[in-house]
């Protein structure tokens, strides 16, 4: 049993990690962050860093954070992450384009490429 799960709305992450992953295909990059914040001021910690990749913030439509299932006091460090992520966010205006297939599928696999490497470095803590 994994200790951590996953924030997403990328249906690729749902289908490869479904065991642990928190799916939502409406959730927006910007609700991904907000909701992961919510989680790390109830204790959790951000385990994977949510700017990760060369992709700007607007430009993809999808987002998975990875998440402590532990709850302890507030990680000041998850907080300060994830706070600045979202004023990032903040700073990039919504793009608003439809993309066609392809592309929402080259999206998901870059988010679900950056995901496979934060997982398979996780400490053995998370795994147990």
């Amino acid at each position: 049993m994994a200790n951590f799960h996953i924030l997403t709305n990328n249906p690729m992450v749902k289908d490869k990690y479904s065991e642990f992953t928190k799916f939502d295909q409406n959730l927006t990059v910007a609700d991904i962050f907000a909701h992961s914040r919510d989680s790390i001021h109830l204790g959790a910690n951000l385990i994977n860093h949510p700017l990760a990749g060369s992709i700007k913030p607007n430009q993809s439509p999808y987002k998975s954070l990875v998440l402590s299932n532990q709850k302890g006091e507030l990680d000041m460090t998850s907080l300060k992450l994830i706070e600045g992520s979202i004023q990032v966010l903040r700073k990039f205006p919504p793009l608003n384009r439809k993309y066609d297939e392809s592309v929402l599928e080259d999206f998901q696999v870059i988010d679900l490429d950056l995901l496979d490497s934060a997982i398979d470095s996780l400490p053995y803590k998370y795994h147990e």
